[in-house]
């Protein structure tokens, strides 16, 4: 992502806490040779506050011409580290000293953080770039911003600083966890024997499917010769790719209306494990993803692995909150109605769920289409401590 620039303009000048003291001591000796009379003390007066207007001009002096910038990453799980590039432009003739730059980063209902990125100089008519870093442990969406830009150079009496109102946002994606082999083999397992799937053949060498007569480019190790007798022309081997297999997850982050931890973990757990499985399938491709919550039981997202599918999918478990309302069957209504049948159906919830319960899943039990794709669905219970067979949470 390219650097978002502001101007910044000067707006105020600040008194420290330490010239609050330098201050109190200017006044006891100005104070003591007015009393006194006393020459000699005058002149140290005077000498003590030189420095402080020297400094009020200086300090407004060193922040004109100054620009700043900001690079923010697309998107960052969370846990991961994150690194934000810091761009200082020094418009102006003469160069800028010791130059903070902070940063304010805060997430609906969060506390706010405040990282700093100091820079020692920045020549006349150049820049130079800096950059924070830190871990941010819960997903969702963070505001950046406001920037504000100081200096107390030279004598750090005065702070001569401006706020950069302009905020930009990032979108903290879940924790990503592993995927033990008991799952992939579970899902491998769940497109066996399926009349739809496709597959791609190729010449990379994986499962053995048949032959084929020879053409130009073919390697000779793929040769296949005792066909190549019986037939007295030349035959190769063909290997087929598997197709990664169609999938739709549909998450349901239940949780009753006064949750204890367990219930708040189980659902973050279960948000981990939905990005997981996505991670997983984007990383291998060549496949057709759905995903649904029952936040939005009417929103559903689909399309052919992509990067950019992929963003939009980490982005709606990044924002995804909670609930209380019983939305499965409804969710279910919908999403069976708009995917393929030979997609394999994973819901992933916080609870046991039964979808043969003629009261809660009526309408779908009593539709003899939806009563079949009910029973190919697989069901994930993260409160289940057998999730541990199939995923290990980070």
């Amino acid at each position: 992502m390219a650097f978002a620039s502001f101007k910044v303009k000067p707006l105020r000048t600040s008194v420290c806490r330490e010239t609050w003291y330098y201050l109190f001591v200017l006044a006891v000796i100005a104070g003591g040779a007015m009393y006194r009379e006393i020459n000699l003390l005058m002149v140290l007066a005077g000498m003590i506050g030189g420095p402080l207007c020297l400094s009020w001009l200086a300090v407004r002096a060193n922040l004109r011409g100054i620009r700043v910038s900001r690079r923010l990453p697309r998107g960052v799980c969370a846990g991961d580290l994150l690194v934000v590039n810091v761009e200082l432009t020094n418009a102006s003739r003469r160069g800028s000293w010791a130059v903070v730059v902070e940063e304010q980063i805060r997430r609906r209902g969060g506390h706010a953080l405040r990282p700093r990125v100091y820079f020692p100089h920045v020549a006349a008519k150049d820049k130079t770039e800096g950059a924070y870093r830190g871990r941010l442990a819960e997903r969702g969406e963070y505001q950046f911003g406001p920037l504000r830009v100081s200096t107390r150079f030279p004598f750090g009496l005065l702070r001569y600083s401006t706020t950069v109102d302009h905020g930009q946002s990032v979108v903290v994606y879940p924790r990503l966890g592993r995927l033990t082999q008991a799952w992939v083999a579970r899902h491998h397992e769940a497109f066996e024997g399926v009349p739809q799937r496709q597959q791609r053949f190729t010449r990379v060498e994986g499962q053995f499917y048949g032959v084929r007569y020879w053409r130009n480019g073919d390697s000779r190790r793929s040769i296949h010769w005792r066909s190549s007798a019986r037939r007295e022309q030349l035959v190769v081997r063909q290997f087929e790719q598997p197709h990664a297999g169609d999938l739709a997850v549909l998450l349901d982050p239940w949780q009753p209306k006064q949750p204890t931890d367990d219930d708040r973990d189980h659902v973050e757990l279960a948000v981990s494990f939905t990005a997981s499985v996505v991670a997983e399938l984007f990383r291998k491709g060549n496949a057709a993803f759905s995903l649904a919550t029952t936040v939005r039981p009417d929103r559903l997202i689909q399309g052919p692995t992509s990067t950019a599918l992929m963003h939009d999918v980490m982005r709606e478990l990044a924002v995804t909150r909670p609930i209380a309302q019983d939305r499965l069957a409804a969710l279910l209504e919908t999403v069976l109605d708009r995917i393929d049948g030979d997609h394999e159906i994973v819901v992933v919830s916080t609870r046991e769920v039964d979808l043969t319960d003629p009261t809660r899943f009526a309408s779908l039990v009593n539709d003899p289409s939806k009563a079949a794709a009910l029973r190919r669905i697989r069901l994930v219970n993260v409160s289940d401590p057998a999730l541990g067979r199939y995923f290990q949470a980070e």
